[in-house]
């Protein structure tokens, strides 16, 4: 799911708890709007499953990296959400070259 999941969030974890290849991403939204719904499932069962995306040019990264990084949100839980996540999911099983 991409661009967040406006006004279905709710319904939108419980496919991510439902759904073990499903994979939420949050570009074209403000980190500092996301409901506190979604950052308590990132905090809890969702550590692996939330994946940033600023949707540059429309949000600028020197407003938004900024923005997460203030959420209340463990530091595993941040770099998972800011890098690792997105990592895994569109590069995992590609062998170094």
């Amino acid at each position: 799911m991409i661009h967040g999941a406006d006004p279905w969030w709710d319904i939108a974890i419980r496919l991510l708890i439902k759904y073990a290849n499903l994979r939420l991403m949050t570009s074209a939204w403000s980190p500092k709007r996301l409901p506190e719904s979604l950052l308590h499932y990132m905090r809890t069962r969702g550590k692996g499953k939330v994946i940033f995306g600023s949707d540059w040019p429309v949000l600028k990264m020197h407003r938004v990296v900024p923005e997460a990084a203030a959420l209340d949100l463990p530091a595993d839980v941040l770099e998972n959400y800011l890098y690792n996540n997105a990592q895994e999911f569109f590069f995992s099983g590609q062998e170094e070259r």
